[in-house]
């Protein structure tokens, strides 16, 4: 079986973007189990790249018809921004089968327009999406909530949709394979953040969560980077928010990142799954998350939803006082063991043989 991949960044390990990540995981696992090819419109991961983005739009479309040419029984296109591979294929008579994998539909959500440029950008990614979705021939979802909300927002064919199958995402195997070493008990209760700061992951909710915490007991420690990142740092200062830090990422002591945390916080608005909820779950934390959000019902069972800052404050002191409870933090553990990357390879790698009977 010959398996072309198509990703909008080069398929890379820990690239900081969830869908790289997940396009090279299924590479690295599937390559000694079929012919694989990498096909991909930009090398690196860039925020805010609209050159970038205007050419895999646009240039990055002529390659489409020589990957045409080479007879691959599969092509899976792994982000669905590059949807219109599909259609380029289909009304050129691709004879091999196409496969498209759903993450998320944030580039339809008001949240996510921020300012003319990117609204602009998103209803060029929302055509493109109906089409890869119409136009291919499986759907992998990487979330039963993503499912269900695509069959909710009428925008595709109904007959696509039902050609599909959820494969989660993975959990990093760095945290799977790395002993959970013992917490020692400092007296201060710290709060961790790690992923991108954009008004769509939320993050001011846990600025807005600490205000209702003792400084001198509570420290919230948030990591990455985004076009919000001076406005949050501004509303900390603002309003006294001396317990709040904002670090870079490491990359390399990433397990011990998360091991340093007492909890972990996740108010995105629409992110269904997460590899930040997976990794801090795998990891014994508790896991505060925001209402407003619609998770995963696999998810919902493993986090703490608050519905407002108060609310999330109101958690966090529970946990200090109380304790987490060792039955449900073994039961998310286990959990994280059972959706390896090598199920969700798997699984994938199933579909393709279905498909090519």
């Amino acid at each position: 079986m010959r398996v072309a991949i198509i990703n909008m960044i080069r398929p890379q390990a820990h690239s900081s973007d969830g869908i790289t990540e997940y396009a090279w995981q299924l590479y690295d696992r599937l390559k000694d189990k079929v012919v694989i090819d990498l096909y991909y419109a930009l090398d690196n991961l860039k925020r805010q790249d609209i050159k970038g983005l205007i050419y895999a739009n646009t240039l990055f479309k002529s390659a489409i018809y020589e990957i045409a040419k080479q007879n691959y029984d599969v092509i899976h296109i792994t982000h669905p921004e590059l949807g219109f591979v599909a259609k380029i294929l289909k009304e050129n008579d691709y004879q091999g089968k196409i496969v498209i994998s759903v993450h998320d539909f944030m580039r339809f959500s008001d949240m996510y327009h921020t300012g003319m440029l990117q609204k602009a950008y998103n209803k060029v990614v929302q055509k493109n999406m109906v089409d890869g979705i119409n136009y291919s021939d499986f759907v992998i979802f990487t979330s039963s909530q993503i499912r269900d909300q695509a069959f909710a927002m009428k925008k595709f064919d109904a007959q696509h949709l039902k050609q599909s199958e959820i494969t989660l995402l993975g959990t990093d195997y760095r945290f799977l394979n790395t002993k959970i070493p013992a917490k020692k008990k400092m007296g201060i209760t710290k709060i961790g953040y790690v992923g991108s700061l954009t008004s769509y992951k939320n993050v001011k909710f846990i600025l807005d969560t600490a205000k209702f915490l003792d400084k001198k007991k509570f420290v919230f420690d948030i990591r990455g980077n985004g076009p919000q990142k001076e406005f949050l740092i501004s509303y900390a200062g603002r309003h006294g928010l001396t317990n709040v830090q904002f670090n870079q990422i490491d990359e390399k002591n990433f397990v011990a990142l998360y091991d340093s945390f007492d909890m972990f916080m996740w108010p995105s608005y629409g992110d269904s799954s997460s590899f930040p909820i997976e990794s801090s779950t795998s990891r014994g934390l508790p896991v505060i998350v925001s209402r407003r959000n619609i998770f995963d019902e696999e998810i919902k069972r493993r986090v703490y939803e608050a519905k407002d800052p108060k609310d999330a404050a109101a958690i966090i002191k529970s946990l200090v006082k109380n304790g987490f409870p060792k039955k449900r933090r073994d039961a998310q553990i286990k959990y994280s063991k059972t959706i390896a990357w090598e199920k969700t390879a798997a699984k994938t790698l199933d579909v393709y043989k279905k498909l090519v009977k």
